[in-house]
């Protein structure tokens, strides 16, 4: 008995999930309604904008938000009472109208786009067509319609592909523009591996012990990254360092105050992500602008340059005959 009752609730949910993903109809959808037991009445009909669709003998019957299988119900209700020879109609979708969404930009066919269910986001953007050499989709715009209409979310759909974490991508919904931008100064997209992966590198370069590139690791702010590279070296300027912070194709800069920084712990604690670029320049003092440790260099090749200089002369022959 038990195993029958949860066979029967099994069913019954099914059937049920069933119904509750059936499309609805709504405005601009094109039906084509045919009555085999009287053909003289077949039709196409587009469901108005007041969710009605108009039939001969009865006029108007509401066609939005119901199934197929529910207006074909109430069609053969209405249509029975005026001629009796009909007990059954088939109605089906010749255009679905309702279920829309917008894209533009760099696409190759954009426009509004029509379905029986709106898809996942990568999905419409291929059903446009796919992006043109100069879509760039870390930067892809959704312009909200419908209830939520003006909210814009901007996602990277590209880190999304290298992932394999579409499924988490935002849902869209009736109405809803999807937007593709241009790369930054007209420059084609790259591959899309080569775009979007970045390496597990920060760089930390200037007046620091040991610049250059470090391994990344999670939670590292400015002044543990100079830690990493060794610490300030005596001619670091403090106060006009700078960090370059890669998003997709596109890079911003921030100026720090690391001085203060180090003593107030103002502004609020900046954690380096992968490929960050932490600058902390010289002050410029001495002749020239030239600090020390420039002078010293410049002294060391001019000094190497005069000693090759005389090596390559040839040797003073004013005493042979």
């Amino acid at each position: 008995m038990l195993r029958i009752l949860c066979a029967t609730a099994l069913a019954l949910f099914f059937i049920h999930t069933a119904s509750a993903q059936e499309y609805k109809l709504g405005p601009g959808d094109v039906l084509q309604i045919n009555f085999w037991e009287a053909p003289d009445f077949n039709t196409e009909v587009r469901v108005s904008q007041s969710g009605h669709i108009a039939l001969d003998i009865v006029g108007q019957i509401e066609a939005a938000g119901k199934t197929t299988e529910q207006l074909q119900v109430e069609i053969v209700k209405q249509m029975s009472r005026l001629a009796k020879n009909i007990s059954q109609s088939v109605v089906r979708v010749t255009e679905y109208n309702y279920q829309y969404v917008f894209v533009t930009g760099q696409v190759n066919n954009g426009g509004k786009l029509t379905f029986e269910r709106i898809p996942d986001l990568w999905t419409i953007i291929n059903e446009a067509g796919g992006i043109t050499e100069f879509g760039d989709l870390s930067r892809v715009t959704i312009i909200r319609g419908g209830e939520r209409a003006g909210q814009v979310e901007i996602v990277n759909v590209a880190e999304a592909i290298s992932t394999g974490s579409l499924s988490k991508l935002p849902k869209i919904d009736r109405e809803d523009t999807i937007e593709i931008p241009r790369t930054p100064v007209g420059l084609p997209s790259a591959e899309l591996g080569a775009s979007i992966e970045k390496k597990n590198l920060i760089y930390v370069v200037g007046a620091v012990r040991t610049p250059g590139p470090l391994s990344f690791e999670e939670n590292t702010d400015m002044l543990e990254a100079v830690a990493m590279a060794g610490g300030f070296d005596d001619v670091a300027d403090l106060s006009k360092a700078k960090v370059i912070s890669k998003d997709g194709l596109y890079a911003q800069t921030m100026m720090v105050d690391l001085e203060k920084y180090a003593k107030t712990g103002s502004p609020v604690r900046y954690i380096m992500k992968k490929e960050d670029v932490l600058i902390v320049p010289n002050r410029r003092s001495g002749f020239g602008g030239f600090n020390l440790t420039t002078m010293a260099t410049f002294v060391g090749v001019i000094s190497s340059a005069v000693l090759i200089y005389s090596a390559l002369q040839p040797a003073d022959n004013t005493n042979t005959r």
